[in-house]
């Protein structure tokens, strides 16, 4: 009998040893599954992004059917003073608004032929600081016009909440450069990267006293 419970004991402890190490592979399998899925859905988000590389996103114009988009845009070019060739326009067009509740018209979308024309287009935008629709021959009440980079849904997400967090913590300056999200507390501050709702969360805890001094590998 003796004999008996110890055999019986050793294939207990046997059975108890082989259902831990079993939970364990489990907890690893499905670590590793998060993490690379994860993985996949950064690398899927990038690609997304980059192949954006070449478009502006311009906001706040009012929709007018049987609109001539091109003739537009080449009037957003004599109101910045720059002049964009029609050659080098591979595309342009409207997109629907990701929440179709929203009253505003709906944005377009242009694909340049080179990273560096559509750069240009942005400088020149901003050199000018304000854009208005009178200013492109749309008549009616005067609205800003704005160009931005073409984010990916989730950096405009991103985009958005990190304005929300910046003005919260009292962060003057909020822009975005080559599709990154960068802020400043104040001039002279350096610039702060903001890729993830994880960078978001630590603003206020990576500017750690009034001159704005960092300590994060995100500062560029």
């Amino acid at each position: 009998m003796s004999c008996v419970k110890h055999s019986l004991q050793f294939h207990a402890d046997e059975q108890i040893d082989l259902k831990k190490r079993v939970e364990s592979m489990s907890r690893l399998q499905k670590d590793q599954s998060v993490t690379s899925t994860t993985y996949l859905e950064s690398k899927i988000e990038a690609l997304e992004q980059q192949a954006r590389q070449c478009n502006l996103e311009i906001c706040n114009i009012p929709d007018k059917r049987g609109e001539n988009l091109l003739q537009l845009l080449g009037s957003i070019g004599e109101a910045i003073n720059f002049s964009i060739p029609q050659k080098d326009v591979i595309s342009i067009h409207r997109v629907p608004h990701a929440h179709q509740q929203t009253n505003r018209p709906k944005n377009i979308v242009v694909k340049f032929s080179t990273r560096i024309l559509r750069d240009n287009v942005l400088s020149a935008y901003r050199l000018a600081k304000s854009l208005k629709t009178e200013q492109v021959g749309i008549p009616g009440s005067s609205t800003n016009i704005y160009i931005n980079e073409h984010l990916t849904l989730r950096n405009k997400i991103l985009f958005r909440k990190c304005k929300e967090a910046a003005k919260l913590h009292q962060f003057n300056y909020v822009w975005i450069k080559n599709c990154t999200i960068l802020v400043r507390k104040k001039d002279g501050d350096a610039a702060f990267a903001v890729r993830s709702e994880a960078d978001i969360a630590r603003i206020n805890s990576n500017f750690k006293n009034d001159d704005g001094a960092l300590n994060n590998s995100n500062v560029v």
